[in-house]
């Protein structure tokens, strides 16, 4: 087994280098996001018995389509919805029942909205977060030769991640009015234009 520091090698140097390096790594943090790297907070408070956590965000569009066109003339923006998944294990006495995450037969009519939050603890970098979420199923299985576990969905109103959308917004300059150019009359629709210059042609001719 070379490289490892207990390769029969003649040299005791060369072992005890090698076993140090194996205990001791200079290696930096990975680049890459992990689970390991993540912590997962519930209403501020960690999440110790969670182990995985996904979500999905959907921005629904419309398609505006036209006569004799087989391709949409536009994708209409129409929605954004936020929603997701938590899986976690059963420890008696701290649920999300118990902690009060999802509402009981008596109270999920008035449950208040509850916090998500995925960090990266080498960073302390906000993957994701919401402030508005709320707990719509849970399932959960018990079996006699393993750990229960359940899982639980959710559905958000909006969310942050790495970039606010305030500096994604002026970063990209989105919402700001976008100045004429001489490309745009080469977009122009050509239907108008043709009325358009009609328009001017009989106006040459009556002297308007």
């Amino acid at each position: 087994m070379p490289n490892t520091g207990f390769d029969n090698s003649p040299s005791v140097a060369t072992n005890l280098a090698g076993g140090v390096a194996g205990i001791l790594s200079t290696r930096p943090n990975a680049k890459y996001m992990s689970g390991a790297r993540c912590t997962l907070k519930i209403n501020g408070k960690l999440v110790g018995f969670a182990f995985g956590i996904s979500w999905t965000i959907n921005t629904m569009v419309t398609e505006i389509t036209t006569i004799d066109d087989y391709l949409p003339y536009e994708l209409a923006p129409q929605r954004l919805t936020v929603e997701g998944t938590i899986s976690a294990l059963h420890i008696p006495g701290e649920s999300p029942n118990t902690d009060g995450w999802q509402g009981n037969v008596l109270s999920f009519l008035f449950a208040p909205y509850i916090a998500i939050e995925a960090r990266d603890s080498a960073t302390n970098q906000i993957i994701f977060a919401t402030d508005k979420a709320t707990i719509i199923s849970r399932s959960e299985e018990i079996r006699v030769d393993q750990l229960s576990n359940l899982t639980l969905r959710w559905r958000a109103i909006g969310y942050i991640d790495e970039q606010a959308p305030d500096i994604a917004h002026q970063a990209n300059g989105y919402n700001q009015p976008t100045p004429p150019t001489a490309s745009t009359s080469s977009n122009t629709n050509p239907v108008t234009a043709a009325i358009s210059g009609a328009a001017t042609a009989v106006g040459k001719a009556l002297g308007i």
